[in-house]
């Protein structure tokens, strides 16, 4: 959600990896899909499924996200590897892709939109004085995931705990790159001592979670490092060129096997006993059998590369980030036009509110990107050891 296009050059070679913007936005839509259909049970109206559904769906979206983050940054800092890993320019160029939009973002959900009424929504917006200095101690530190667990909800700056477990992600992630002879081990390792350690809090194996803050469960399955780490090793596979393992992954059986299991995880359909312990993990893996096809296997069955993703792969941070406004502004300007039974109107209602969510909040993020981030992102060419996405065209 919030890395840059995956045009990647360096020594002048480029490297493109086709179709991940279409899939960065496909992650996108299902978070705004989830949040659409959540709102409009907020505000009394009819929707499609249960909240399950719709928590599911944005679910898998969000780790469609890790997924991809893992593969980029891994990737990328594989490739710097040849050369020297730059921890602090590594660092100073996470800032600029992420905190101007974060802590816009913060100020946003803290200060301003609680004093607009038109943003009220029911049963989702509180008194956000409600440990307020807590909380915006937890954002500003961009540990918003352990407020999103602990306390009261922020209104519109929640969506901010998958940002904040990227950043931690990338905490350790460079070091274990750069410092670690046998990267592969290393990743293997440290997804396994993850498993091992929520596995063992899910399960209380030790009987100590009595000890520990109620939520921990939750706070456990939200930091989805596993995810990034997956993403990881997809990436490790691609650089090295492990081929007795594409081959096999870039098989047109494979491809339809791993596509089938895709569509079975998108409608829930999967369930197997222990299935709870290891459901992100394993939609995890899947995910990243799906970014390999599509980003290296010329013959994939899935083609996503197109002027219109590579659009809005660029914005999808903004699209993330903006569109709860989308959603409240579009539901309240609709709501006078709400059809009185649910008859084919209904359906047309929805369908118009879903369109119309989905272009303003293109319409706000291209604003964002154009205005804000793309002046901003110019800035990191002078920290990049590997000049990727909008870079390349105002390097060369």
């Amino acid at each position: 959600m919030i890395l840059d296009r995956e045009l990647i050059m360096l020594e002048s070679r480029p490297v493109y990896f086709p179709g991940l913007n279409g899939v960065r936005f496909i992650a996108a839509f299902l978070v705004l899909l989830d949040h659409t259909e959540l709102f409009k049970g907020y505000f009394g109206y009819k929707v499609f499924w249960p909240e399950k559904t719709s928590a599911h769906l944005g679910s898998l979206g969000v780790t469609i996200f890790f997924v991809l983050s893992g593969y980029l940054i891994t990737y990328l800092l594989l490739m710097e590897k040849r050369s020297s890993i730059s921890i602090k320019n590594f660092y100073i160029r996470r800032i600029l892709r992420i905190w101007p939009l974060y802590y816009l973002i913060v100020v946003l959900s803290f200060f301003i939109i609680p004093h607009i009424n038109f943003f009220s929504v029911p049963f989702y917006t509180e008194d956000i004085n409600q440990n307020f200095a807590l909380k915006l101690t937890l954002f500003s530190c961009l540990v918003a995931n352990v407020a999103f667990v602990f306390l009261p909800t922020v209104a519109f700056g929640n969506v901010l705990w998958s940002v904040s477990v990227e950043e931690q992600f990338y905490l350790i992630w460079p070091h274990i790159i750069k410092y670690f002879k046998n990267t592969l081990l290393a990743l293997i390792s440290l997804l396994a001592i993850y498993m091992i350690v929520r596995t063992g809090i899910t399960i209380d194996l030790l009987s100590i979670k009595k000890f520990l803050p109620h939520g921990i469960d939750e706070l456990m399955e939200r930091t989805r490092i596993s995810c990034m780490i997956i993403g990881g090793i997809g990436a490790y596979i691609v650089f090295n060129k492990i081929s007795f393992i594409t081959n096999i992954i870039f098989s047109r059986y494979i491809q339809i096997a791993v596509l089938a299991t895709f569509m079975l995880i998108f409608f829930d359909l999967i369930h197997f006993p222990f299935y709870g312990l290891v459901k992100t993990e394993f939609t995890a893996f899947v995910i990243m059998l799906c970014l390999l096809n599509i980003s290296c296997n010329p013959k994939s069955l899935v083609k996503l590369e197109n002027f219109f993703f590579i659009f809005l792969g660029k914005i999808s941070y903004g699209i993330y980030v903006y569109h709860l406004f989308a959603v409240v502004i579009c539901i309240r300007l609709f709501s006078n036009f709400y059809p009185s039974s649910f008859g084919s109107s209904h359906y047309l209602w929805d369908i118009s509110l879903l369109v119309s969510i989905t272009i303003l909040t293109i319409l706000i993020a291209n604003i964002s990107y154009v205005f804000l981030e793309s002046k901003i992102l110019k800035r990191k060419i002078k920290y990049s050891t590997v000049i990727s996405g909008d870079q390349v065209k105002s390097h060369v």
